[in-house]
């Protein structure tokens, strides 16, 4: 094989990469990505008691995901610092987002060279960061063959083309990608087609209390402003319980607002600065996290349930499905059944559906999200379940939150009243969020309508 025509490592800055032990609540994640990279560069143990090398890239690519600000880049790169650092691999990191509105023949053309130079200073180790932004998923059915979507579908197949080249020649090469979901990459990377493209996967899912309050610990570590008396003094479990759903990224910018509400009030000190949970208080007031930009969250304005009139049952209903689990979560996660996670709202129009809904998001004090039935049909096939899951997404990012679907008939009607089959398959994608295998952990969902007639009224 001949030297590419790249610069040689000699000639290649040393990139700075993060490291594993400054990362907070991703341990588990960070051990199997290593084990993989292990096994495609070294192979397996049983493996090397045979005396056989690492498979390269014909164990497949590992695929990171996960939404905006939860840590997908810093987690990659650390793996790759860590393999740099304990495997002596060769690294190439690629950020994607800089590529996009390249020629396809320009991007063709980088990647071979990336390839070569990682193929000649085996072991190696290649990142295509946020590969999404150059091989997604077609927006909406109505974009499948716009020119964007074809340049994208040329840059899917020419990845593929020079991967299978890589592994013709049995170099010990390992690829990492990431990108916010399986589903965003073009199908052309994830379709089942002879041997996989992607076979290692790994999700980052929402940090739980715990992780929280350990990513938090790592941030203010990180803080060469802080004093060592700010962990023994801050109470990070506090802060932790009031950023339910925050992602890494937003306790980051939580953490420099805290900061700086300690320099308005005491002034800059040369000892170091010593943060409190009245820093961390003041923080919060007002502040709208990253990953909820661009949420339709709604205000609830008006009463609780103690000013609703009558309807004694349904109020001691909404009482022991949303309002007790959200004030204390711990107690009802130690159940030994699995807590409901829904209330359906019938009845005649004017008998307080809306009313209701409102009064709890108002005494809960969680996000509410809002949504007309009619709003998530659309005419094009896969449109509307695409809209069902996003909707769901939303919700998880705004957790603890309230999803209220008002006017749920329009959108889930008995099933088989359709002739066109869309919100047949609109139910069958509700069933699927509403009572699936990894549940609605965070999310409460209300269905208000006029008549218990339609098809998802399994229990919730």
């Amino acid at each position: 094989m001949a030297m590419p025509a790249v610069k040689s490592i000699a000639e290649t800055p040393k990139l700075q990469l993060p490291s594993l032990s400054s990362l907070g609540g991703i341990d588990e994640l960070s051990r199997t990505g290593f084990e993989f990279i292990s096994h495609s560069l070294l192979g397996s143990p049983l493996s090397r008691e045979l005396c056989t090398t690492g498979r390269g890239l014909q164990g497949g690519a590992l695929l990171i995901t996960g939404a905006k600000g939860s840590g997908k880049s810093t987690l990659s790169q650390a793996l790759c610092g860590k393999a740099r650092e304990h495997l002596d691999a060769h690294v190439e990191v690629v950020d994607c987002k800089k590529l996009q509105g390249k020629r396809a023949e320009t991007v063709r053309q980088m990647l071979q060279d990336i390839f070569e130079q990682a193929e000649w200073s085996q072991p190696s180790v290649v990142l295509l960061d946020d590969l999404d932004h150059i091989t997604g998923t077609p927006i909406s059915t109505e974009h499948e063959h716009g020119p964007e979507v074809l340049l994208q579908q040329h840059i899917a197949q020419s990845l593929k083309d020079v991967v299978d080249e890589v592994v013709v020649h049995s170099s010990l090469v390992c690829l990492i990608i990431t990108s916010q979901s399986e589903h965003s990459l073009h199908p052309s990377l994830t379709e089942v087609q002879g041997s996989h493209f992607i076979q290692g996967f790994a999700r980052i899912r929402p940090a739980d209390q715990a992780q929280r309050a350990e990513i938090l610990r790592c941030l203010i570590l990180g803080k060469s402003s802080l004093s060592e008396e700010t962990l023994q003094t801050l109470d990070l479990t506090a802060v932790a319980k009031d950023t339910e759903g925050y992602t890494p990224q937003d306790l980051a910018l939580l953490l420099e607002r805290a900061i700086h509400a300690n320099t308005a009030q005491r002034g800059h000190s040369d000892q170091g600065m010593c943060l409190s949970g009245r820093d961390f208080v003041q923080a919060l007031k007002g502040f709208t996290p990253p990953s909820l930009w661009g949420v339709d969250l709604h205000t609830p304005s008006g009463f609780g349930l103690e000013r609703v009139g009558g309807l004694k049952e349904v109020r001691q209903q909404l009482m022991d499905t949303i309002l007790l689990p959200a004030k204390y979560p711990i107690l009802f996660s130690k159940l030994p059944i699995r807590h409901r996670s829904g209330i359906l709202l019938y009845g005649a129009p004017g008998t307080g559906k809306t009313m209701l809904a409102r009064a709890v998001a108002k005494d809960s004090g969680m996000n509410f999200i809002s949504i007309k039935g009619p709003e998530l049909l659309s005419k094009y096939i896969g449109a509307s379940e695409q809209g069902v899951r996003d909707v769901f997404q939303r919700a998880q990012a705004a957790k603890p939150c309230i999803l209220f679907f008002d006017e749920f008939d329009s959108l889930a009607p008995r099933r088989g009243h359709d002739s066109t089959g869309v919100t047949d398959r609109v139910v069958n994608q509700l069933l699927t969020q509403l009572d699936g295998v990894e549940g609605l952990q965070g999310v409460y969902v209300l269905r208000s309508h006029l008549a218990v007639q339609i098809s998802s009224t399994r229990p919730c």
